[in-house]
């Protein structure tokens, strides 16, 4: 009985099996997401944690409206948080497979793969989301960022970039 209740406590949630699903699935779309967060990053120091979150949470409210098919206007948030917004919805559109990553390309010239779904966006920006507050907590005003761009350089080390 013992045994029993432990494994109780030790079996993943329905949160952690989806959060496992969503990146071992989709880890091109979230590693091309956070290069686009780090690449602004790169390009402004300044930019913390705080600044990515709102950028994610504009992005998740603008996928989620087009997902239930409701007109509105999308808001780019302002200052840095909206310099992270545009380029992940450039990236996030490129995914779609509705957008050329580089400028003068056709649409799908330079996609490799299958279009992604609405939904499956979602899905990777809340995972991003939780990364973020995750991060954020443990390591303070830059985190988040400060761990991706490790994880980002290891990556990169590990295929010879």
């Amino acid at each position: 009985m013992l045994l029993a209740v432990a494994e109780l406590y030790l079996r993943p949630t329905d949160e952690d099996w989806v959060n496992v699903r969503v990146e071992e699935e989709y880890a091109d779309v979230l590693q091309n997401i956070e290069a686009a967060i780090i690449a602004v990053f790169d390009g402004n120091p300044s930019v913390v944690d705080r600044d990515v979150l709102a950028a994610i949470d504009a992005l998740i409210g603008a996928y989620q409206r087009e997902k239930r098919n409701r007109v509105g206007v999308t808001r780019c948030p302002p200052g840095r948080a909206g310099a992270v917004y545009k380029q992940c919805r450039h990236v996030c559109e490129w995914r779609l497979g509705r957008q050329p990553l580089n400028e003068g390309e056709s649409v799908g010239a330079d996609f490799p793969s299958e279009e992604l779904a609405v939904s499956e966006l979602i899905l990777c920006l809340k995972r991003i989301r939780k990364s973020i507050r995750l991060w954020h907590k443990q390591g303070g005003s830059q985190g988040y960022l400060k761990y991706v761009r490790q994880f980002l350089d290891d990556a990169n080390s590990r295929i010879g970039i």
